[in-house]
């Protein structure tokens, strides 16, 4: 873990707030919600002022010095008033968690982290990478934003991969993050093929060794058997001249 701490950064980067862009993307979705029911709620609101004169105030229920065109004005307008500060409060955390999510890359692994409320850090070895692509809708492109997906080898759909939302110039991050990530994949085939190519030769060497110990001891038994075989003719020799001398 040490090493890894040391470790050079290659490439950093971090998503980029922008309202308009947020109302196109999933993650604004609580942005959008809030937004389709203050737009509603301010209808209403313009309805019940515009259409009060035209409504007969004897017709009107009284809760004390009160009507009920009077109360609903009110919950109205205090109805807009949360909305907005709703709105503004969505609006505030979404910006400053984008400030506290980085993607850190490395010579051998990429590293996710999210530190703002709820701590989340996910590490994803460039080996398991299988793919990095870019999207960008007609949006993103005259927003001038995009979406960078990392897929994995994992088999459960849900840690599969990693969408790295809101990034500015997102072409020129994917040529980087690409160009990492597919470097590292040929210098970790290049290392295998190496090790593969270093343990052919080892073997052949082997081998090599092998057979000419096995030629060596069959020329030990050649040159023995001839040994032998020269032997057993002196012998022959010398018994004929014994024959010689007796007769």
């Amino acid at each position: 873990m040490e090493e890894r701490k040391n470790e050079e950064v290659l490439y950093k980067l971090s998503p980029r707030f922008s309202f308009i862009y947020e109302l196109f993307m999933p993650t604004g979705r609580k942005i959008k919600s809030t937004i389709g029911i203050m737009i509603i709620m301010f209808i209403i609101t313009i309805f019940l002022f515009v259409s009060e004169p035209n409504i007969n105030a004897t017709d009107m229920v009284m809760f004390g010095d009160m009507s009920i065109m009077a109360l609903l004005k009110n919950i109205c307008i205090i109805a807009d008033v949360l909305l907005v500060l709703k709105l503004a409060f969505h609006i505030i955390i979404q910006s400053m968690q984008y400030k506290h999510i980085t993607y850190t890359f490395y010579k051998t692994h990429m590293v996710y982290e999210d530190d703002f409320l709820n701590q989340h850090r996910k590490n994803i070895e460039y080996s398991n990478i299988k793919e990095v692509e870019i999207r960008r809708t007609i949006f993103d492109r005259i927003l001038g934003y995009g979406v960078i997906v990392i897929y994995t080898n994992a088999e459960n759909s849900r840690n599969n991969g990693l969408v790295i939302y809101a990034i500015k110039n997102p072409k020129y991050s994917y040529e980087i993050i690409d160009s990492i990530v597919h470097k590292e994949k040929e210098t970790k085939l290049e290392e295998i093929s190496n090790e593969e190519s270093q343990n052919l030769n080892e073997n052949k060497e082997e081998n090599e060794f092998v057979n000419s110990y096995s030629n060596e001891e069959e020329i030990q038994k050649r040159v023995e058997e001839n040994k032998k075989e020269e032997e057993a003719f002196l012998d022959s020799l010398k018994n004929v001249n014994n024959e010689e001398e007796n007769v």
